[in-house]
């Protein structure tokens, strides 16, 4: 009876050991083989995003100048990109070739004849210099750097999709992350617009949204990480594309206030609910300061040493605003207290701003904050009378924007929206959560500001809208229909029994609202302007897409100027072109002849005049008055003697006293403050006058 109870209770012992151990075994090819399948979802959504943004593109043949030698061979789309080409041209092939050129020095060519520095930081251009070299074994030099102008944008529209990713994994789980990632691949607005990814589309868009991205991702992953270590390491990692956007796009600044912003509103939230913490204050305190600290010596080279600018300005703000906050922790001081205490520091904080100009005057090291001034108080982000005149500073029509993500897609983000702030105000609480929360609240904003923040918004919306797809599957519970299918014997008599309206209304939704839609879309953002007839046909189409219809013949004819006055090999020193200021960049790039006006908007008072005048002599004399302005500059603020004896010849004393003055000192002149355009609309005018910012 014993060994019959030893030998029972023996075997009770040994068996879980036994099952235990197995279980173990096929568990882990289980775990490997779901990895396994994210990672080859995710190449197959990078490739598709390639094969979208690239492949009709550059199959087409639309991005190749025939004609062309050189880099001139190689379109790409819009004026912005030539720019770029010019950067790198002369980095290659410059008078001072493997020295980046015009970052911290004039670029001769621009705002003639004043100059003007192009301002470009290195990061995005050396990129393209650095992936040619992977295509020089395959080609010559010169078409090497060609293809990779053209192809790195759409390389980082593709790269996207990882970001994407693991932010919804992280805030979600891995179904919501991979349905946000290919909606990336979908979204029509990031394959074949002005500021998307698209083959040929040789400027930072694409890129600066992947490190906005990517430093988001990092921010979120310290956020919600428990482990203080790797929550620092976190945030160290979140200030490294942080650094490098500002070593590609000079107004990075932009995505240091998105991060104040958050952790400020984060802070007070804190505060009021007697949650505060040190880990929101570490995490975006350490992401910004180090972020700031590795871009720093390549902003000391633009300014010829240290200057205390904006950014650093945001870095000391968010540092003070949150010992303020931790000490309030430390004191456990009330919230009827501290909130209102911080309220009226803000207000004082605003007052200072409204009069930083005055105050800047006497003490100049405030004088970068004027732009925050200018924001609150001024013209806004786009509200100069230049910003009037540039395309992507407008704002769109709101079917413009909704098909600009899809037909549903779009009203899925705002749905993601909403009900991520019912979970957050319901008691998650989630600080990864709030941080959405705000970044989808600023964007929303900026995109009312002007429309070209809208390539901004692609991965909110594709991440907000995944999550509610998932949502949406997983409450219709198509598992245990399958399962109520099966139990009922299958066939036409279980499929009766087990599917249910629901489950059609959710296939109908997902296919016919979300998937196909912004599939056909996406399909025509990804075929050429040229492109289309010949694929649609009488279908609808053209609402995106690439084509290089001015490039044809802007650059045939800059092509043109180049050959003329090649006698002049400095040139600096040839005939100057004048037109609108869309055009400078491709002049600068392919004319080899400088140029008045240009995309940075400078020149634009001398090619406005020039453009309205009415006869040829008020056209002659806005090029007089624009030479003498290079004269004043390279004299030392006056005018040289001589041009003053050759106006006395020709004006006599008294017009050339009154004209010295004024060039000399503008606002001496008698229409200096004055309404522009008092005649056309009397109230408008008042708002810009002559001489005032952006003129």
């Amino acid at each position: 009876m014993r060994k019959r109870v030893q030998r029972k209770s023996r075997s009770t012992i040994d068996e879980p050991k036994h099952i235990v151990q197995r279980t173990k075994i096929e568990k882990k090819p289980l775990g490997v083989k779901k990895n396994w399948m994210v990672a080859i979802s995710l190449v197959g959504i990078f490739l598709l995003v390639l094969l979208l943004n690239s492949y009709f593109n550059a199959a087409s043949g639309i991005s190749i100048n025939d004609d062309g030698e050189g880099l001139d061979k190689f379109y790409l789309s819009g004026p912005d990109p030539y720019y770029n080409m010019r950067l790198v041209d002369e980095t290659l092939h410059g008078e001072n070739a493997g020295h980046y050129p015009f970052y911290s020095g004039d670029d001769p060519l621009l705002n003639y004849p004043l100059e003007k520095s192009g301002g470009r930081p290195p990061l995005f251009n050396m990129m393209a210099i650095g992936f040619s070299r992977v295509l020089v074994p395959f080609m010559d030099e010169v078409d090497a750097v060609g293809y990779s102008m053209q192809f790195i944008p759409a390389l980082f529209g593709a790269l996207l999709i990882f970001p994407v990713y693991f932010i919804g994994k992280t805030l979600f789980n891995k179904k919501a992350g991979l349905i946000g990632a290919l909606f990336i691949a979908l979204i029509p607005l990031h394959l074949g617009s002005g500021h998307g990814s698209a083959y040929s589309l040789f400027d930072h868009d694409s890129f600066n949204l992947l490190l906005y991205f990517l430093t988001f991702m990092f921010l979120v992953k310290s956020i919600k990480e428990k482990d203080t270590t790797r929550s620092v390491l976190y945030a160290l990692l979140g200030g490294i594309p942080l650094a490098a956007l500002s070593m590609v796009w000079v107004e990075a600044r932009y995505l240091y206030v998105i991060i104040a912003v958050y952790a400020i509103v984060q802070m007070i939230v804190d505060i009021f609910a007697s949650k505060i913490e040190i880990k929101v204050f570490r995490t975006t305190s350490i992401c910004m300061l180090f972020g700031y600290a590795l871009s720093l010596p390549v902003l000391m080279a633009k300014w010829g040493g240290f200057k205390p600018d904006l950014t650093l300005f945001l870095c000391l703000g968010v540092v003070v605003f949150g010992m303020v906050y931790y000490a309030f922790g430390r004191i456990k001081l009330p919230w009827t207290i501290s909130i209102p205490t911080v309220f009226c520091v803000g207000g004082i904080g605003l007052i200072f701003l409204y009069f930083i100009k005055d105050i800047s005057s006497s003490i100049p090291i405030f004088s970068s904050l004027s732009q925050i001034s200018e924001i609150l108080y001024g013209t806004g982000i786009y509200g100069s009378k230049v910003s009037m005149t540039i395309a992507e500073a407008s704002t769109y029509e709101i079917s413009r924007t909704v098909m600009s993500f899809g037909p549903a897609l779009y009203w899925l983000g705002w749905m993601g929206f909403v009900f991520l702030a019912y979970h957050y105000y319901k008691g998650s609480q989630r600080r990864d959560y709030l941080f959405v929360l705000v970044l989808f609240l600023l964007q929303m904003w900026l995109t009312g500001v002007a429309g070209r923040f809208l390539n901004d918004l692609v991965p909110v919306i594709a991440i907000l809208g995944g999550w509610i797809v998932v949502v949406v599957v997983d409450k219709i519970d198509y598992k245990q229909m399958l399962r109520n299918i099966r139990s009922a014997g299958g066939g036409i008599h279980g499929l009766r029994k087990g599917v249910k309206f629901l489950h059609i209304f959710g296939i109908f939704f997902i296919a016919f609202l979300v998937i196909f839609p912004n599939a056909y879309l996406a399909f025509d953002a990804a075929i050429p302007i040229t492109e289309k007839e010949a694929v649609f046909g009488d279908l609808p189409s053209g609402a995106f897409g690439i084509g290089h219809g001015k490039e044809g013949y802007w650059i045939d004819a800059y092509g043109w100027l180049k050959e003329q006055d090649t006698d002049i090999d400095d040139f600096a020193e040839r005939p100057a072109f004048i037109s609108w200021w869309d055009y400078g960049f491709y002049e600068s790039a392919i004319g080899d002849h400088p140029t008045v006006a240009d995309n940075f908007q400078d020149g634009i008072p001398p090619a406005a005049n020039f453009h309205t005048s009415t006869s040829e002599e008020e056209a002659v004399a806005v090029w007089i008055v624009r030479l003498m302005e290079g004269n004043v500059k390279d004299n030392d603020g006056v005018l040289s003697g001589d041009v003053v004896l050759a106006l006395e010849k020709h004006l006599g004393e008294n017009v050339t006293s009154d004209i010295t003055g004024w060039l000399e000192d503008p606002e001496r002149s008698p229409s200096y403050g004055a309404p522009i355009g008092k005649e056309y609309d009397e109230e408008l005018s008042e708002q810009y006058t002559v001489g005032s910012s952006g003129q």
